[in-house]
């Protein structure tokens, strides 16, 4: 699935650092970040919404709908600040990013079990094959 949510970025020179970009989304409580510079600022936006959501979804929390693109324009409160709209593909971080596996307990019937067993066929590698193509992967 893929999310679109306005964000809003702030410069502001760091002594040390230069340049840093501070990422808001304002309809994702505390979800902020930074980069030095605005490809970091947009790459770490992604990261932090995906990251957002996924917690979101883990809790069984309501995702929230994002704000109107030119509403979100109406509420910079600073000149230098900007809004941009960032877009997340969360199937797209999830294989990236969660790579772990996971234990899953099937029900087969028995004469099943067995042909695919003598056929040498590996459950883990046919449940996952079957899944991409049922989820179009």
């Amino acid at each position: 699935m893929v999310y679109i949510y306005p964000a809003i970025f702030t410069p502001d020179e760091i002594e040390g650092r230069g340049d840093v970009y501070t990422v808001d989304i304002p309809d994702i409580s505390g979800c902020i970040t930074e980069g030095e510079s605005i490809e970091e600022a947009i790459s770490m936006a992604r990261e932090a919404i995906a990251g957002c959501i996924l917690a979101m979804k883990q809790a069984g929390e309501h995702i929230p709908a994002p704000s109107n693109y030119n509403d979100m324009k109406m509420k910079i409160m600073l000149d230098r600040e900007f809004v941009t709209l960032i877009d997340v593909d969360l199937n797209d971080y999830l294989r990236k990013k969660e790579t772990k596996s996971v234990i899953k307990t099937v029900s087969l019937p028995q004469w099943l079990a067995i042909m695919a067993e003598e056929a040498g066929i590996s459950y883990s590698q046919a449940l996952q094959e079957t899944l991409k193509d049922r989820l179009g992967l």
